[in-house]
């Protein structure tokens, strides 16, 4: 049992029952007690993977380093040390900088409950390959400031430079941070296309619902859960008719909406407006501040057009599937290395495969598949001036709706 506590991932609990499951009555009978072996194998596993209670402490040597065996590859691309404001450490192996570089759309979220207890998130860039997700890029994050990103963004486009890999995204996928954002466009260039997940844009106008105390008329007031739908449905139309779409919604305000259309407008289309200047010298005057997340960040017409990706939730997906290898909320730096080492075999499996042709894509669910169709039919006829924007607002809210 010490033997495998020191040298496995397995918890005390399961190394336990596992072993007395094969002893003989007799020897049972004569053991300590389950609560003192299980303390025994706990000191025995600390001494092999040693849980760093500061950063300071946190030095990651050694085999750490590697993808572990048969290949012992270099797994840790860039750590920028134990006495940095923002510490930032990324695991990615030459072969997933290359998928980076290879990559025109990357997909990145951030997990709070997988960051071991010194961090507070695990942020992952995944990619598309011939219609496979796979994780380039595990990221450990001190913080979430836009420096934070941008330390780990430029680390990972020169650790790229330097094997004469020149990644350039053209789209990233994402949710609804301001500081990942402008990190992303101060690395790339203001050229790139955020593309927020739309299904986290529906997500925000229902807390809002939520936080204006109207979920229960959103139930039972089909009048008025078709309009809140059609203010998600502003994402559907051609970049330069959501203005036009906004104000038709403001002139039909459902009373009570008052707020919620506010709130959306100004995060989300026109931004607000400010008095500027002095009134003494009759000088005042508004000027716009931009909403936090323009349409250009969330549109999502010309993606449905092209059968594109609109949501983030394949990551989301990913993120679940992770949770369940690691197996516990925070694990210690020395657990995470091990699952994202198993991780990153699986990613590299899936890959080969699908090059021999013995690895498909998993197919959309048939919900997804025929929505999809409904949405780009709608879109198309739009485009098309078959439908116009009153019509178009109403079919595309009774299709997204929850």
């Amino acid at each position: 049992m010490k033997v495998r506590a020191r040298d496995t991932l397995a918890k005390p609990i399961q190394i336990y029952a596992e072993a007395v499951q094969q002893l003989p009555n007799s020897t049972r009978a004569v053991l300590p007690t389950e609560d003192a072996i299980k303390r025994t194998l706990r000191n025995h596993k600390g001494a092999k993977f040693p849980d760093p209670q500061s950063l300071q402490e946190l030095l990651i040597e050694g085999d750490w380093r590697t993808t572990g065996e048969p290949n012992n590859e270099r797994f840790l691309l860039h750590d920028n040390g134990p006495n940095s404001d923002e510490r930032v450490i990324i695991f990615a192996t030459d072969g997933c900088l290359v998928h980076l570089a290879n990559s025109t759309a990357w997909f990145v979220d951030g997990n709070f409950s997988l960051a071991p207890n010194l961090f507070l998130q695990l942020y992952v860039v995944r990619v598309k390959i011939q219609g496979l997700f796979v994780t380039c890029a595990y990221s450990l994050l001190q913080r979430k400031t836009q420096t934070s990103y941008e330390i780990m963004l430029r680390a990972l486009v020169s650790s790229c430079e330097e094997r004469n890999l020149f990644p350039d995204p053209l789209s990233i996928n994402m949710d609804f941070e301001r500081a990942a954002i402008q990190a992303f466009q101060a690395v790339f260039g203001d050229h790139i296309t955020i593309r927020g997940c739309f299904y986290h844009l529906c997500q925000s106008t229902q807390r809002k619902l939520q936080e204006l105390g109207l979920q229960r008329r959103y139930r039972e007031d089909e009048d008025f859960s078709n309009f809140c739908g059609m203010l998600d449905g502003l994402a559907f139309l051609p970049l330069e008719d959501v203005a036009r779409g906004m104000e038709f919604l403001r002139q039909n305000i459902p009373e009570g909406a008052e707020d919620l259309v506010e709130y959306f407008d100004a995060t989300y289309v026109s931004g607000t407006n400010r008095r500027v200047g002095n009134v003494n010298d009759d000088n005042v005057r508004i000027r716009n501040v931009p909403p936090v997340f323009p349409p250009p960040c969330w549109n999502v017409h010309n993606t449905t057009l092209q059968d594109d990706e609109r949501t983030n939730n394949h990551t989301e997906g990913w993120n679940h599937r992770f949770s369940t290898l690691v197996g516990q909320n925070h694990p210690t730096v020395w657990v995470l290395i091990q699952k994202m080492r198993q991780e990153l075999s699986t990613d590299e499996t899936k890959v080969q495969q699908r090059q021999i042709g013995r690895q498909m894509p998993k197919k959309k669910k048939p919900a997804y598949v025929v929505m999809q169709a409904r949405l780009k039919l709608l879109c198309e006829e739009y485009r098309d001036g078959v439908r116009n924007l009153v019509d178009f607002l109403n079919a595309v809210s009774h299709n997204i709706r929850f």
